[in-house]
């Protein structure tokens, strides 16, 4: 099968989710910031502006359905910033394609049509954790991005350092995510009920993409927190599936759909349910700064102990999990990076650098092995 076919509907091919296609040079010069001027040049906004209409132009021809629609008024209240349309309309767009032929069949994300660069890709994956698990990692997430942006004297971050982080949440399945979930994102702005298509004209629907710029999150205990506890805003693309096809599935719509469109130059991947500290997302970013050479990274990955450290005492679970924890950290981990080489990077917390994990052929490189799993866990 060429790279360059889109594999026939027909129940006698199996399509392969390793094998990227090699995407049209036309479509993808809308995406080359390469000869972008400098952001603070005279002809930057011609270049956006000339940049937004071509791909606008894409959208409209190629017949996708894609909808800007206001947010609740109570969203807007809560909200510091009300001058740009990021702020005041959920974008959603209905992807009839697979996530390897996204970008190949003229979808954009609002990051990419509003000419930003982005520098850190976060990808949230959750399949049916509740909003006390959701609200704990989101709102971690948020203040790490304050963190970035309170570094007044770096050379990559500072006050607008949220318009170079994008965070992605890819649900697995609309069956399977907790509904309580979809609530509190339709209260941050980021998800509408009753708009989703299921067909577009006569294809299937595979994925629902919401994006938005949230200006507050809410903590556990669900209470709101926004500029007044100096919360920036956060760019966030919200990808619920169709179907349940597996946490490597949502990898997969991460890694080869949205990241070829935003170009980052770091990855980091988080399962909802952990909760960074928060400076933990500045200091992975800053292994990938210091030591081009870096191409993988992880934190260390603790378990929630509680308060006086009562949760190992009281449940062994909890300490078997610990113990587990911190062997690995103690020992595994050290001593394969001693050997420049860590065989097994945690799924719940690390880091990659984007151009390190880009195939080299279509049938070789990294993303081509990882996705092998998904011919393996699924039909």
């Amino acid at each position: 099968m060429s790279t360059k076919e889109r594999p026939s509907k027909g129940p006698a091919v199996r399509f392969d989710p390793r094998v990227m296609p090699e995407v049209d040079p036309a479509i993808a010069s809308l995406y080359n910031m390469s000869e972008a001027p400098p952001p603070g040049a005279r002809r930057y906004k011609h270049f956006q502006s000339q940049r937004r209409q071509k791909i606008k132009k894409v959208e409209l021809t190629a017949g996708k359905l894609v909808m800007d629609r206001p947010v609740p008024q109570p969203v807007l209240d809560r909200a510091k910033f009300k001058d740009a349309e990021e702020f005041t309309h959920m974008s959603y767009t209905a992807v009839t394609a697979d996530p390897n032929y996204f970008i190949d069949e003229n979808y954009t994300l609002r990051p990419a049509k509003l000419g930003r660069q982005t520098e850190l890709f976060i990808v949230l994956t959750m399949y049916n954790e509740d909003e006390i698990l959701f609200n704990r990692t989101f709102m971690a997430v948020m203040k790490n991005i304050a963190h970035l942006c309170t570094r007044t004297n770096s050379r990559t971050w500072g006050p607008n350092a949220w318009e170079k982080v994008v965070v992605c949440i890819v649900a697995d399945g609309m069956t399977k995510v907790n509904k309580r979930v979809l609530a509190v994102l339709g209260a941050l702005g980021v998800y509408q009920e009753g708009i989703m298509a299921e067909k577009v004209g006569d294809d299937n629907v595979h994925a629902h993409v919401f994006e938005y710029t949230v200006q507050s999150g809410l903590d556990t205990n669900m209470q709101f927190h926004g500029h007044e506890q100096r919360m920036p805003p956060v760019q966030v693309l919200f990808c619920l599936k169709v179907k349940n096809a597996k946490k490597i599935n949502s990898h997969r719509w991460f890694f080869n759909a949205f990241a070829p469109v935003l170009q980052p130059n770091i990855c980091v991947l988080i399962d909802v349910g952990t909760k960074p500290t928060g400076t933990s997302i500045y200091h992975l970013w800053k292994s990938f700064d210091h030591d081009e050479r870096v191409a993988g990274a992880c934190g260390e990955i603790a378990a929630d102990l509680g308060k006086g450290c009562r949760n190992v005492f009281m449940n062994p679970l909890v300490a078997a999990q610990n113990f587990e924890y911190k062997i690995s950290n103690i020992l595994d981990k050290p001593l394969e990076s001693v050997f420049g080489y860590i065989t097994v990077l945690p799924g719940a917390f690390s880091a990659y650098r984007y151009k390190a994990l880009q195939d080299t052929s279509p049938t070789e490189g990294p993303l081509y092995e990882y996705f092998k799993g998904e011919l393996m866990h699924t039909d």
